[in-house]
């Protein structure tokens, strides 16, 4: 499969030449779901809240909250690990829209919100999955994590991430406060996550947060090259010595191979047509992501988020 396609899926004038075309309106998430590699559907109900466009509910729509923790005594007492406590969250999701999960640091001068959209979470899988088909698209990992420091402050990590876009150069960044090593520091630490990538995507996300809103405006958004770059981390430390640290503190959610097949149905299987379009065209990013926290409501955190295959041997093409 071309790159490109790989990617982004078929044009909606290619989905519409489908052989079955079914237009819906209710029960979105089973209607998507059971459809056929041979079918598609065009969405005539609109999903954004009506406050909103497509920018700006990615920027200020509601966000489901990862418990704040206040201190290394509170973290020590909870220990919870990332995957336990999205369970709880994502399980409890009502099903109103939402455009992301976020978590906060307690440590250190950088105590930015970081935010993690689910479609960045699934095409970080999907790029994770791409790297591993051969070695001139591998992810590099190049791992600082010698210094005494590292069991405090986390390792820093050196990653370069297949674009994906065609003929576009590698992106090469660091990964900072990456838990490495089995002790207590980790709990506090998880929450410090950043990375110095900057792609077009995260460069011109500029937001500011509403006056009455506690926390600041400024908050870290993660993107799938830095997604993909962790999974590549997370492997290469299990490949290296069977170092499950990185996965046990693992902040991003891993889609099971289910929400793999429902995310390439949103790609090359739906359209949506509302009042202000004048022909069906491909879901956007806010209408992707708001369908996928419809199916954690439906499914569950275990199902569409906990994944127990690997994620090299997903199929990203669609159901046989």
């Amino acid at each position: 499969m071309a790159l490109k396609e790989y990617f982004s899926g078929p044009t909606a004038a290619k989905i519409m030449k489908l052989s079955h075309t079914n237009e819906i309106y209710e029960d979105l998430i089973k209607n998507i779901s059971s459809l056929k590699t041979s079918e598609a559907a065009i969405i005539k109900v609109s999903l954004i809240p009506q406050e909103y466009n497509n920018r700006k509910f990615m920027k200020h729509g509601d966000e489901l909250y990862i418990p704040r923790i206040n201190s290394t005594r509170e973290s020590l007492e909870r220990k919870l690990t990332p995957v336990q406590e999205r369970a709880i969250v994502f399980d409890s999701k009502s099903p109103n829209p939402v455009s992301s999960y976020s978590f906060k640091p307690f440590l250190g001068t950088d105590k930015r919100t970081r935010k993690v959209s689910l479609v960045e979470c699934v095409e970080g899988a999907k790029l994770f999955s791409y790297s591993s088909k051969s070695p001139s698209t591998a992810i590099n990992v190049k791992p600082y994590d010698n210094s005494k420091r590292v069991e405090m402050d986390g390792a820093e990590i050196i990653v370069g991430v297949p674009s994906r876009t065609k003929k576009q150069e590698r992106y090469k960044f660091k990964i900072s406060s990456v838990p490495v090593i089995d002790s207590n520091y980790k709990w506090g630490m998880v929450n410090n996550i950043s990375t110095d990538h900057q792609c077009g995507s995260k460069r011109f996300n500029i937001r500011y947060t509403y006056s009455e809103e506690k926390e600041t405006s400024k908050v870290f958004n993660f993107c799938a090259h830095d997604i993909a770059g962790y999974l590549k981390i997370m492997d290469h430390y299990w490949n290296k010595d069977k170092n499950l640290v990185p996965l046990q503190m693992n902040q991003f959610a891993i889609p099971t191979q289910e929400t793999a097949n429902f995310y390439n149905k949103l790609s090359k299987n739906c359209l949506i047509q509302i009042s202000e379009d004048k022909k069906p065209r491909k879901l956007n990013r806010s209408e992707k992501e708001i369908l996928l926290w419809g199916l954690v409501h439906k499914l569950g955190h275990d199902k569409t988020f906990f994944a127990k295959e690997k994620l090299k041997d997903y199929n990203w093409e669609g159901e046989e």
